[in-house]
């Protein structure tokens, strides 16, 4: 590898079949015709979208989906974004709303539409990052090879699509990688990645990668020798300024230090712990870095630093914590794409009307698909201990429960008279209260030392779980309700009270 590396040119450059899409092409490639007909290609795109948004149409079932809902509605009502947490007493640290633009859009689903409205973004959130992988992958890439590396992509990412704000993060890191390739093709600034930035600070918490793929990108072209200094120099203030557009959120300045906030506590979170070969979606990512790697050994083509720096950032993160597998095959993505486009003795087809009507329209269709499904399969939570509502409803306002980690979200959403003592804003709660916790929940020795730092009388937890048998064994709590999944315990009534 030498600075002065070249890339494969661009498809729009390279396209050798006419306007009218058959399936000639230039030089020795034209004996070789690809293995599906032309408008069967144009299809494929359209299809890996369609499936996966179809196949995330459900209720909504992630946990942390519903202390969202309640966020929205909270800032509906006060339009205040930061301040004590309102929701646990046992919080240490302020709460910020810096995901606010797609709570407020789920509070304003569900007031229209209820439970389906909400669960519907999840399929528009997987429309979208689909979409963005198409035509990232496309501009460097045919049809087949497209199609290839976004159903293996949206593969990768499979475990982390859920119904939260992060599906921001991994559509705008696919947008935001193939913008700065497009830098390294013509050399000109993407200056509406600044007032992106914004958006995305106010969206999720990992609003940085766009910086973080800025610099990359910044260092791939210094070595690539793409740019002049004073080149350089001025596609630098683009992730300057977007830094920089990031302080003025409603949120404020603090934003800035919000990646930090939850790195004390990282340890004990299943989704923060480094990911398995065993978990399908990084097996997939696996997989798509590993073909990328063999061709570069093989291959006699120079490849760009840039793609090396990126293809090693997204392996990087992926490696990091199992929820990052998602943001690495992001920006893997358009790696894969020109590298596999390489193995191929056709050049890319054109970008044609017609295969972005099927595109879209397929995507269309998936979506109404989706509607169709989630009015008729979404309108009760797919998580939750709703068997149990009419006995958490008759709890005195501001009752604090001992709940199970995953149910506390649900707590807070749909019983606001009862102060959940942990939940999933890990970052709310100082780390000696999470371990406290993690002995409670294992009912490891010292337990009950959770119970008296709390003060709660009540705990709501797993039927199956530890601390449910140790709280009836070995504290003699008693069973005041309970469903196929959880079970509502109250403490015994002490003498004189």
């Amino acid at each position: 590898m030498t600075s002065d590396t070249t890339r494969a040119t661009a498809p729009e450059d390279t396209a050798a079949s006419d306007a009218s899409g058959d399936d000639r092409a230039s030089g020795d490639a034209a004996t070789r015709r690809p293995p599906l007909p032309y408008r069967v290609r144009q299809l494929l795109p359209g299809l890996v979208v369609l499936a996966a948004v179809v196949q995330v149409a459900r209720p909504v079932s992630d946990p942390d989906t519903f202390w969202h809902l309640a966020a929205g509605d909270r800032l509906r009502q006060t339009w205040v974004f930061n301040g004590p947490d309102p929701w646990s007493t046992m919080s240490t640290q302020p709460w910020r709303l810096h995901e606010w633009l797609p709570e407020l859009l789920m509070s304003g689903l569900q007031q229209l539409f209820g439970l389906p409205g909400v669960a519907w973004l999840l399929p528009l959130g997987v429309a979208g990052i689909g979409l963005a992988l198409w035509r990232v992958t496309r501009r460097r890439g045919s049809l087949l090879v497209s199609a290839a590396v976004t159903a293996v992509s949206l593969a990768a990412m499979s475990q982390s699509l859920s119904l939260r704000p992060h599906l921001v993060t991994f559509a705008l890191t696919v947008v935001t990688t193939g913008a700065w390739l497009r830098t390294w093709e013509d050399r000109r600034a993407r200056w509406w990645l600044v007032p992106l930035t914004w958006v995305w600070a106010c969206s999720h918490g990992m609003w940085f990668m766009g910086v973080l793929v800025g610099v990359v990108a910044l260092l791939g072209l210094a070595l690539d020798r793409r740019v002049t200094r004073r080149q350089w120099g001025r596609l630098a203030l683009v992730p300057l300024a977007s830094l920089a557009v990031a302080a003025l959120t409603p949120t404020g300045p603090e934003l800035l230090l919000s990646p930090f906030a939850v790195n004390e506590t990282t340890q004990y979170i299943q989704e923060w712990m480094a990911p398995s070969i065993k978990q399908p979606g990084f097996a997939f990512f696996v997989g798509m870095v590993a073909v990328v790697v063999l061709v570069w050994s093989r291959s006699r083509t120079k490849v760009s630093w840039t793609d090396v720096l990126l293809l090693v950032v997204g392996t990087g993160l992926a490696l990091l914590y199992a929820r990052t597998v998602a943001v690495g095959a992001a920006v893997v993505a358009p790696v894969a794409a020109v590298t596999l486009q390489g193995l191929l003795p056709t050049r890319p087809e054109p970008l044609e009307r017609r295969e972005v009507g099927f595109t879209l329209g397929l995507t269309a269709l998936g979506l109404a698909v989706a509607a169709v499904v989630v009015a008729a399969r979404a309108v009760v939570p797919g998580w939750g201990a709703t068997g149990l509502d009419p006995a958490l409803d008759k709890l005195p306002a501001g009752t604090v429960v001992c709940n199970d980690y995953g149910i506390g979200g649900w707590l807070i959403w749909r019983h606001p008279n009862v102060r959940p003592a942990i939940d999933g804003r890990v970052e709310v709660y100082s780390l000696d209260h999470v371990r406290e916790y993690v002995a409670f929940s294992a009912a490891s020795p010292g337990w009950t030392a959770y119970l008296t730092h709390t003060g709660c009388r009540w705990a709501l937890v797993s039927t199956s779980s530890s601390a449910s048998e140790a709280l009836q064994k070995q504290t003699g709590w008693r069973v005041a309700a309970k469903d196929s999944e959880f079970v509502l315990l109250e403490a015994p009534t002490t003498s004189g009270s």
